[in-house]
């Protein structure tokens, strides 16, 4: 038996775009001896992205291409960096950074849903997550931005740092700020902030969501955020795979039953149109022990040849005892009765594989991935915005 397995490479092209933006330059205005001059507040905020020239900085746009421009597969992970500054401008500024992942939600409709693990009508989202780090150059005055979080402690999520973008909430523009409160760099700062974006393919943090047997108590699965490979997969896919493909696992098992009907009806045939089974011989099931013991309990000499004889018993020659040869007897087991206890466990053990966990993540990737495919390019979005703040 074989699994659909996930397609080797996905056809989704995943672009990020980046702006800086801020409000219109406010002007002030002063008394000078020998005339009025107007003074204008000079407006230094730029960006730059890692892979912009080193030291450049940006007012207008800058490059952030966080999936490195490539195709995009499950189970993939990766993260890129841009760092933006005040620039020692003589205002104040409000500063954020807001995240727009609308390609990234909810792949089903109410026409389309998809089959997970044999389960109709499941929801499935872009199994995407994404954890935000901030951190200030060195020697920098201002106190770190704080990441925010959608979750509190009662949250699976909560201990993991990681955030879905399903379980943010989006502006009328379909951005979120990624800060809990408004960081400000003050006048004249020369302060520099880096946000690292970290993403995953990873859909441990989304297969709970579909309620099926395969994560349902006592089959919870934890969101595991762990990329580091031990041995071909992510942790909490290795984890099922294992529990599909490992020794004494689900396929292993399914086999062992499939072969043990496949043998039966070797040895017992096939039953007739009427159900019942042929009269047949089949191998005697006693062992060497088991025939001794039979022999033994016999006290009529007769008996005793006649079971002999039945059941392939010759004398050895060299010591006088009896030597069991391979030998057949006219079957009367409830074959019935055994073929059914037989065909209950190979058919429970193939259902427990196609209700299994590694069934559910290929068919939960599979429908992602295809969906996303649809659409050619999920865009992800940053932008960095920054606000004047009035002086007192």
């Amino acid at each position: 038996m074989e699994l659909r397995k996930i397609i080797e490479v996905l056809f989704l092209a995943v672009m990020i775009t980046s702006t800086v933006s801020s409000s219109t330059m406010a002007r002030y205005t002063g008394e000078f001896s020998g005339g009025d001059r107007a003074l204008i507040a000079a407006w230094n905020m730029g960006a730059r992205g890692e892979d912009d020239i080193a030291g450049e900085f940006y007012n207008k746009g800058f490059t952030f291409d966080l999936f490195e421009s490539k195709i995009v597969q499950p189970m993939d992970s990766g993260e890129k960096s841009f760092t933006f500054r005040g620039g020692g401008s003589d205002v104040a500024i409000a500063y954020d950074v807001q995240m727009s992942a609308a390609d990234l939600l909810q792949l089903t409709t109410e026409e389309i849903k998809a089959i997970i693990a044999g389960e109709m009508d499941k929801d499935v989202f872009a199994p995407f997550i994404f954890k935000i780090y901030a951190e200030l150059n060195e020697g920098a005055a201002c106190e770190v931005p704080v990441i925010f979080s959608p979750y509190d402690e009662a949250s699976p999520y909560y201990e993991t740092g990681w955030f879905r973008p399903v379980d943010m909430e989006f502006d009328e523009e379909g951005y979120f700020s990624i800060f809990e409160g408004t960081p400000v760099f003050p006048p004249g700062s020369t302060d520099e902030v880096t946000i690292t974006v970290a993403w995953q393919w990873n859909t441990s943090f989304y297969i709970n969501d579909t309620n099926i047997p395969a994560v349902t108590e006592p089959n919870y699965v934890a969101a595991d955020p762990s990329t580091e490979i031990a041995d071909t997969y992510p942790p909490y896919y290795q984890a099922a795979y294992d529990q599909y493909y490992g020794s004494g696992g689900l396929l292993e098992q399914y086999e062992a039953a499939q072969n043990a009907l496949e043998q039966y009806f070797e040895v017992h045939g096939s039953p007739n149109e009427n159900g019942n089974w042929p009269s047949h011989s089949a191998p005697c099931p006693l062992s060497d022990a088991e025939h001794h013991a039979h022999y033994n309990a016999i006290f009529d000499p007769v008996e005793q040849q006649a079971f002999l004889n039945n059941h392939g018993g010759i004398m050895d020659p060299e010591d006088g005892g009896i030597i069991w040869t391979a030998h057949a007897m006219f079957c009367t087991a409830d074959h019935f009765a055994e073929y059914s206890v037989l065909e209950a466990n190979a058919r429970n053990t193939l259902q427990a594989c196609q209700a299994s966990l590694l069934q559910a993540y290929d068919d939960y990737d599979t429908f992602a991935a295809d969906a996303l495919a649809a659409g050619e390019v999920a865009t992800v979005l940053f932008r960095i915005k920054g606000d004047q703040v009035a002086p007192r």
